[in-house]
């Protein structure tokens, strides 16, 4: 039995492919560090009390180079995916190599992340963060609350919601079950056809969750230059998490901004209609989740749950 990923090689691969970041006086870069604590604390108490859910569990958070960044979210991608699986012997070098290159460009676009893998704790990823910012021409402590308010929320959401990482994990274990059997990764594939209500379930919970951290990070009053922050940002490019960026590569999920504005739609409309606690009831149950019909359609899932 072996490892699908050699993930030590994944981190080395990543780390020797994605550029440092900025160039920062240690002075400067002992600030920001700083500052991007306080905006993890403060973006907290703002998830809280926009979203109207309340963290109760502890959580680190970890501020961190490129370099950190990578190790930080290969282990998390580790703690998801099957510990031992049964493929050729290439494999996990070919998988390894492959996502360090993913990592190596991830890790110049995604500012942060919530692991409930590993932790769970909060990753900052401060280069990228800083180089974002200084293009964007953005308010630091603004930028660096919104970016953490998105984060936390999520952190929320797991929380209130434990069967989803387990969701997750459930779904690429039976997708990768064929494997023990079979010893090929060509069986990924055709596994994945006969996954569809699966699949589907999946797309729909990562649309809701990064659809409603969009909508609680866009409702913080106290960010001054947010309207700024929201038109520069976009016209960049939406941010795409790195945890939906793999689970689109090994699912076939769709991870791109027009599912995260799907959900934030869905959310905006339950919102306006019954508030966020009664949105909240999503994270109770499985059974409560939107479908994907329901996704694109909020006035059934009101209709079937109030």
């Amino acid at each position: 039995m072996n490892k699908v990923v050699d993930w030590k090689l994944a981190v080395n691969a990543a780390k020797t492919l994605m550029p440092a970041g900025p160039k920062i006086v240690k002075k400067d870069a002992a600030r920001i560090v700083e500052e991007l604590r306080i905006a993890a604390g403060e973006g907290l108490r703002e998830a809280e009390r926009i979203s109207k859910l309340t963290s109760t569990a502890p959580s680190q958070t970890l501020v961190v180079d490129r370099a950190g960044w990578a190790k930080a979210v290969s282990q998390n991608f580790e703690a998801m995916l099957p510990a031992d699986v049964n493929v050729p012997a290439l494999v996990p070098a070919v998988t390894g190599a492959e996502l360090g290159a993913v990592l190596s460009v991830l890790g110049t676009r995604v500012l942060g992340q919530f692991d409930p893998f590993v932790g769970p704790r909060l990753l900052l990823n401060a280069p990228t963060i800083t180089q974002i910012r200084g293009e964007l021409n953005l308010n630091a402590r603004d930028f660096y609350l919104w970016i953490a308010t998105h984060e936390q929320t999520h952190r929320l959401q797991f929380e209130y919601a434990p069967w989803i990482p387990e969701v997750m994990k459930s779904t690429i274990a039976e997708a990768f079950g064929p494997l023990e059997n079979e010893g090929s990764m060509n069986q990924l594939g055709e596994r994945l056809k006969s996954m569809k209500s699966e699949v589907s379930e999946l797309t729909s919970i990562m649309s809701v969750l990064e659809g409603h951290a969009m909508v609680v990070m866009n409702d913080v009053t106290t960010i001054g230059s947010i309207k700024t922050i929201r038109r520069r940002f976009e016209a960049r490019g939406e941010n795409r998490s790195a945890l939906a960026t793999l689970l689109g590569k090994l699912l076939g999920l769709d991870a791109k901004a027009l599912q995260y504005k799907r959900g934030a739609k869905f959310v905006r409309h339950v919102v306006n209609e019954i508030g966020y606690e009664g949105f909240n009831q999503v994270f109770s149950s499985r059974e409560l989740f939107p479908t994907g019909e329901e996704l694109d359609h909020p006035e059934r899932w009101l209709a079937r749950t109030q």
